[in-house]
């Protein structure tokens, strides 16, 4: 086949020839994309689950450490009621035993020896 420049025909091949590589162009890079959108699609949904179970699980975590901060605080405020209790306790009983002391100190003699001293001069 013979061809001269500026010819309308040749012109005319070249186009269709053009066309028809951008076309198969077009065909190949739709058949490469068209798994990759699909797999890009699934790891979106992927990533849109795992954020939700994290989001999840960070409430969770917050509610815990709530919890066992109030559970914690609770227990150290009976303890501290028991400390206060043992002390309040103790206190009272070492005033009592105190108390107790200085009273034995102060009684006066019995009747029956205040009557041998008298009788005795």
């Amino acid at each position: 086949m013979v061809r001269y420049t500026d010819d309308p025909c040749d012109e005319l091949m070249q186009q269709y020839n053009q066309t028809v590589q951008q076309r198969q162009q077009q065909e190949w890079e739709a058949s490469v994309a068209a798994p990759l959108r699909k797999q890009i699609a699934e790891q979106q949904k992927q990533i849109a689950d795992q954020q939700n179970q994290i989001q999840t699980l960070q409430v969770k975590i917050e509610s815990q450490t709530t919890a066992a901060l109030q559970s914690e605080a609770r227990n150290r405020a009976a303890l501290d009621l028991v400390g206060a209790c043992l002390g309040v306790g103790l206190a009272f009983f070492m005033a009592f035993a105190s108390f107790r002391r200085l009273a034995r100190k102060a009684t006066p003699a019995k009747p029956d020896q205040e009557r041998a001293a008298s009788a005795g001069s």
